[in-house]
């Protein structure tokens, strides 16, 4: 029997040849937004569409990047970056600032340096122990202080410094 009518192609859907029995998907990293399409659009750089036949482009979500139009997928952002959710630029990670770290990859935040360590780069994948003699008491430091005279750390990653024993002293800096 025959068709009284042709049906449009849908939204997600492409026909771009006359007597097709059934239309074209678009393919992941693109769209039609209505119907009766001939082609797909790319996603723009920053969004991309999750599956095939999709008829919207969705942002890339929080620790995730698209840096060019037609991405299948979003990429996760490395280890040092972050990439938070209500971040209006999908299209790069920033770098943890100073005093934090970050060793997973595609995370939506960084992590504070934990006392007795220091931050004093960008983008850290971990973060560095204070020296020996050196102490950094609060979380997020970007360097560590020199104990006081008469004071010292026995070892690296000290939150605090001790009073040199009896019989020892310490100058500024110096194990006692």
């Amino acid at each position: 029997e025959g068709q009284a009518s042709c049906l449009p192609c849908l939204p997600g859907e492409f026909g771009n040849e006359s007597g097709l029995l059934r239309c074209h998907k678009c393919p992941v990293g693109t769209v039609s937004e209505t119907s009766k399409s001939t082609n797909c659009t790319n996603c723009p750089a920053g969004q991309s569409s999750e599956s095939e036949a999709s008829a919207k482009c969705t942002s890339c979500g929080a620790g995730r990047y698209s840096d060019v139009q037609g991405r299948q997928d979003c990429q996760v952002c490395d280890e040092g970056q972050f990439r938070a959710g209500d971040d209006d630029d999908p299209k790069s990670c920033d770098a943890c600032p100073k005093g934090y770290y970050q060793d997973t990859k595609g995370q939506a935040s960084c992590l504070p340096c934990l006392p007795g360590q220091f931050g004093n780069e960008t983008g850290m994948q971990e973060c560095h122990k204070c020296d020996i003699g050196k102490v950094s008491e609060k979380p997020n430091a970007t360097r560590c202080q020199a104990c006081d005279p008469g004071k010292m750390t026995r070892s690296t990653g000290a939150t605090s410094c001790d009073t040199c024993d009896l019989g020892t002293h310490g100058e500024k800096g110096n194990p006692g």
